[in-house]
């Protein structure tokens, strides 16, 4: 079967790598020069589920993307997969709650994940840290930018199009904010959100990545990112330095002993598209025409297990997921 796949980040990405994996013949459409020219684009990324302190359809579907990313990320070499533990800080009364629930409900999960004392929560991250944490042995950083290069490996790819008048016998629509535009996807009302990372040279000798609402990353190839803003207001990528004044205001705020003379050696802001309801957007649109979109701050892990749903549904074979999963993800939930 050919598949046209319109959009080269990562839910396009994703989409390829698990359809060819199946046989198909695919085609990537990418608007800008090259693969991950939007908001896949940056060379460092921290992947998480999203946490829900009940064992909702939207819990359900992050557990079963961090899953299925452990076990295909380990399958490339050069992603910069960095599976080093997040400790995620429960430096407020709303997330002790929240964090101390989710443990309970999401126990059937196969995911590791445990609270610790201020005590370990120093030991495990390399540095003096006096909040207790939810932490995670497998979360971890990656790249989402090589991550769609390998995912596109030996996939056809046109960069500068649209894939206006593609013959095909289904097409994907896999872009980010811009669908908000396209025809078919605009009853999805979709939402430009901007971020903004900072990177700086490596200043601490972490040992996991640290989540306080903003996050902190280990060292990777001899820089750390700071992150991230999270600006509903603002549809552009141009780079802000008040965004890195505040990036590293919020890092000092929530760890105190983190290094103050850092470096910064760059930073990289893109335009993630989300629904109204926050929830990635996969599933079929109509005649021949599926979409894998809506994918936020967690696209790393979501996108890949939406191309799992697509490849399922395009060739008609049973879902993994629930039916209150596939139901929360439907298009069809605007209607």
């Amino acid at each position: 079967m050919r598949i046209a796949i319109i959009g080269g980040g990562l839910a396009g990405c994703a989409a390829a790598y698990e359809l060819k994996r199946r046989g198909h013949s695919c085609v990537i459409y990418e608007a800008g020069d090259k693969l991950a020219s939007g908001a896949s684009g940056n060379s460092l990324g921290l992947y998480n589920p999203r946490f829900g302190a009940e064992w909702s359809p939207q819990s359900q579907y992050y557990a079963g993307a961090f899953e299925r990313a452990l076990k295909v990320f380990g399958r490339f070499e050069d992603i910069d997969f960095h599976p080093c533990g997040a400790l995620h800080l429960m430096n407020d009364e709303k997330k002790v709650r929240r964090f101390s629930k989710m443990i309970e409900s999401w126990a059937g999960c196969s995911i590791e994940m445990r609270l610790v004392d201020a005590q370990e929560v120093s030991d495990i991250a390399g540095i003096k840290i006096e909040t207790p944490c939810l932490y995670l042995p497998q979360a971890g950083s990656v790249s989402p930018r090589k991550l769609c290069e390998a995912y596109a490996e030996g996939v056809e790819i046109h960069c500068d199009s649209l894939g206006q008048d593609v013959q095909a016998d289904v097409t994907i629509l896999a872009g980010g904010v811009h669908l908000a535009e396209f025809t078919d996807t605009k009853p999805l009302g979709l939402k430009a959100v901007r971020g903004q990372v900072t990177h700086i040279k490596e200043a601490a000798a972490l040992k996991a990545n640290i989540c306080f609402g903003g996050y902190v990353s280990a060292p990777v190839n001899g820089m750390q990112m700071v992150g991230a803003s999270f600006q509903r207001w603002l549809s552009h990528d141009e780079t802000l330095p008040q965004d890195n004044a505040d990036n590293l205001r919020k890092l000092y705020e929530a760890v105190p002993d983190f290094p103050r003379d850092v470096e910064v050696c760059g930073e990289w802001a893109g335009v993630r598209c989300a629904a109204r309801d926050h929830f990635p957007v996969v599933g079929k649109l109509g005649d021949g025409v599926y979409v894998s979109t809506a994918h936020g701050s967690h696209g790393i892990l979501s996108s890949l297990m939406a191309a799992e749903v697509l490849a399922n549904d395009i060739e008609n074979k049973p879902q993994a997921l629930g039916a209150d999963v596939m139901a929360a993800l439907s298009p069809n939930r605007f209607k």
